[in-house]
């Protein structure tokens, strides 16, 4: 490898080459981010949002726990629930139990029952599967 008759040689081009690129690494820097070196907030907003700890757990609020059930079903569930409970526990205690007690409770537990398989949802999307997120 011989030098040119102008006086650069291939490792002159080279440096040359090679010093034209110092300018190409650092803007690459700054613009070729990889997919884990920006964050949503930061593209969208320009920056991470005020106050946030990336160290600190995430905890959601969980909200009431009787959330999205209409009164109806609420009183459905504990009449279901509850009644049985409470005549196991008054047929339990000494002496017998009225026949009226049985027959309310049965009543109450059979209209809860009702209740509830009336108030589901009659249309069902064929693409649906049920799952929810």
């Amino acid at each position: 490898m011989s030098a040119r008759p102008g006086g650069t040689g291939p490792e002159d081009e080279w440096t040359e080459i090679v010093s034209g690129l110092e300018d190409v690494r650092r803007a690459g820097d700054r613009h070729l981010a990889g997919p884990r070196d920006w964050s949503p907030e930061e593209a969208v907003f320009g920056g991470p949002p005020a106050g946030a700890d990336d160290d600190a757990p995430y905890s959601p609020d969980p909200g009431p726990v009787t959330q999205g059930l209409s009164r109806g079903a609420l009183l459905s569930w504990t009449v279901l629930i509850g009644v049985p409970v409470l005549l196991l526990l008054l047929g339990l205690m000494p002496g017998s139990l009225p026949w009226w007690a049985t027959v309310a409770g049965l009543v109450a537990v059979v209209g809860a029952i009702v209740h509830l398989l009336t108030s589901l949802p009659e249309d069902r999307d064929d693409l649906d599967d049920g799952a929810r997120v």
